[in-house]
């Protein structure tokens, strides 16, 4: 569940960060449609959240409240050396963590 909990925080991260006007220029050389800035969002913060509750379902809310700040750390690092280096891994990331999350929480 550990696992599942750092998939969903980099892919909410990797959400968030499309969400934003730059990021989403550099990696498609568009400009950022606006119908698609609100699904980001939201699917970045949802992640964001449910990554804090399978961190909370395993540890408890007390230690996995530190946990999940944690995995957020490591997983926003990730993502900001992914995007400095190279951004278009960042979103494939992304998206195979999106991917992955629900079969690593199963097991």
């Amino acid at each position: 569940m550990t696992l599942a909990a750092f998939c969903l925080a980099y892919a909410g991260f990797s959400a968030l960060c499309l969400a934003m006007d730059r990021h989403y220029e550099d990696l498609f050389d568009r400009a950022l449609p606006r119908r698609h800035r609100v699904p980001l969002r939201v699917f970045g913060w949802t992640a964001l959240a449910l990554s804090l509750w399978a961190s909370a379902a395993v540890w408890g809310w007390s230690y996995g409240t530190v946990e999940w700040i944690g995995i957020l750390s490591i997983a926003g690092m990730l993502l900001i050396w992914f995007l400095t280096f190279r951004p278009r891994a960042a979103l494939t990331a992304g998206g195979l963590c999106a991917l992955a999350a629900p079969v690593l929480a199963v097991l």
